[in-house]
């Protein structure tokens, strides 16, 4: 089981909820469904390559209890900045979920840069 003493931040799941604008078209919005506690480290020493450009993405690694509303569709919310999931890894048996995360451009819905807020907090 994982300690309380290590789960210094709380970090928020943003769920996918489906819209409708006003021409019918759909769209996915992500609103604010709850806080739980976590650690959160940077990854250092990732960059990725693109159209040509070396660039240092934003990746967090988040280590907090399991939980059922956390899965590879919502976002999480930390430090004022929305973060898309990478990757989950359960174990069950530590009762600990690893999630690794990196930032959305919510501008652009490119990863990696700008500040994004998110909804409902």
């Amino acid at each position: 089981m994982i300690s309380a003493s290590v789960l210094n931040f709380r970090i928020g799941i943003l769920v996918p909820v489906v819209v409708r604008d006003v021409f019918g078209a759909q769209a996915i919005q992500y609103e604010f469904l709850r806080k739980v506690k976590a650690d959160v480290k940077f990854k250092k020493g990732s960059r990725a390559l693109d159209h040509g450009e070396v660039w240092l993405p934003n990746t967090i690694e988040i280590t907090t209890r399991l939980h059922k509303s956390i899965t590879e569709q919502v976002r999480l919310q930390w430090d004022g900045k929305v973060y898309q999931i990478d990757s989950l890894n359960r174990d069950p048996f530590a009762g600990s979920l690893t999630i690794v995360a990196t930032r959305v451009d919510e501008g652009t819905g490119n990863e990696g840069g700008g500040s994004g807020s998110g909804s409902g907090e």
